[in-house]
């Protein structure tokens, strides 16, 4: 019947015709091309993820990012403290400053402590907030046995108040990590408070992100009023010094989406084929990206401190697909590791804090105190610089590991027998 009517109509009709049931197999033909996609994006969707909580227990691309951030974060401080600052541009100074001590072991180490309250044995907000008030507490007395305990006792030997007491109020009420992740932990508990959507949390911490990019070199006039704000956007002084380090509203966004992460970590039933397909997404995005910002020194890898730790909402979500790449890669490592490798990161990853406090320590009784007072000077080789990194790394591990299984309970004990 329709060839009868399609042959009965003139050459014009059947043009129309002809276009018109062209259009529809087209239009047909991309609804049924939406739906496969669509289906084959779900099919791996189920076929990684569970919709209960699978995957209990030590995570090894977690603990292995804490063994990298263990193993390079003396070498990082050693050579931003004891090489020229002009040297810090170029060749390994920069790799350590800006390179390994920019996106590969700090922005890592966030995400992971995001992931690991999922992960804790005490997930409750309560819990989360008053963890994050100890460790903002330690930021400070770390910030004391660090700057103001050696800065006095430098100025009582040297007597020398241009370096150690001009300074010293500053460095004892400066911000660092460990007030950054107190202020994130006690974010994320208050999160949980209000029971937000995972997605809310993110887009939150990404907000805050951009506009703490737009507000990066505010100055407001005053020492003690950049202090104050220094600990939520990147504050500078009249004369471009920076005031402020790992800046709350810059950073939220990498334990943010860390603990947001560790929640689908927890439902991934085949972490294989996931980080198969991540980790080669991770390297395609970020790879051009830092050969096109070191060649041109750019960005977090530009010159001076205010690029990277006031970071950009650019670099740091390059920090954050970074991050996954990196755990993908640390996953498949694991997977061919000894038992004995395996107990050893996990090890380490506990004694973490207790380390990044210790080696602190060391780095100011021997470059700020013993260097300084001894030679005039604390500028080192390269070399040199490498080796008190290690000596430096392998000494705190052990103090670090002593006090965790050893010292820790014992004084502990005799404080709670001895009220």
């Amino acid at each position: 019947m329709k060839d009868r009517f399609f042959q009965g109509c003139s050459k014009f009709k059947r043009q129309e015709i002809l276009q018109t049931d062209l259009q529809n197999e087209r239009k047909v033909s991309k609804v049924v091309n939406k739906k496969s996609l669509w289906g084959i994006f779900m099919e791996l969707i189920n076929q990684i993820f569970a919709k209960e909580n699978v995957n209990s227990g030590r995570q090894m691309e977690i603990d292995l990012a804490k063994v990298v951030f263990v193993l390079m974060v003396a070498a990082v401080h050693i050579t931003i403290d004891c090489v020229p600052e002009e040297a810090l541009s170029t060749g390994l100074p920069y790799v350590f400053d800006s390179v390994i001590g920019g996106p590969m072991i700090a922005p890592g180490l966030m995400f992971a402590m995001g992931a690991c309250l999922v992960y804790s044995r005490r997930q409750g907000w309560k819990d989360i907030f008053h963890r994050g008030i100890f460790i903002f507490i330690l930021g400070f007395v770390l910030n004391l046995c660090r700057y103001t305990i050696p800065d006095l006792i430098g100025y009582a030997i040297s007597g020398d108040a241009e370096r150690y007491l001009d300074p010293i109020l500053y460095q004892t009420f400066n911000n660092d990590i460990f007030q950054f992740a107190g202020l994130a932990l006690m974010t994320i508990a208050l999160f949980l408070k209000l029971k937000l959507k995972d997605g809310v949390m993110v887009g939150i911490a990404l907000l805050g992100s951009m506009a703490g990019t737009l507000l990066n070199g505010v100055d407001v006039g005053s020492v003690s009023g950049n202090m104050i704000l220094g600990y939520f956007v990147g504050v500078e002084d009249a004369a471009g010094e920076v005031l402020s380090y790992f800046v709350y509203l810059n950073w939220l966004i990498m334990p943010v989406s860390g603990y947001v992460f560790g929640k689908l970590l927890k439902r991934m039933k085949d972490k294989d084929l996931f980080y198969r397909m991540a980790v080669p997404v991770c390297l395609l995005v970020a790879v051009p990206y830092y050969v096109l910002h070191i060649r041109n020194r750019i960005g977090m890898f530009g010159l001076g401190e205010s690029c990277y730790y006031h970071v950009t909402t650019s670099d740091v979500l390059i920090c954050l697909v970074t991050a996954i790449g990196m755990y993908g890669i640390y996953y498949f490592i694991g997977k061919h590791l000894p038992q004995k490798a395996v107990a050893a990161a996990y090890r380490i990853g506990a004694d973490m804090t207790a380390f990044y406090f210790i080696h602190w320590l060391f780095v100011a009784a021997v470059i700020y105190l013993g260097l300084y007072l001894i030679r005039g000077t604390q500028i080192l080789p390269m070399p040199w610089i490498l080796v008190l990194a290690v000596l430096v790394t392998v000494v705190s591990l052990v103090l670090a590991d002593l006090w965790m299984h050893k010292w820790k309970n014992i004084v502990f004990r005799k404080a709670r027998n001895n009220p």
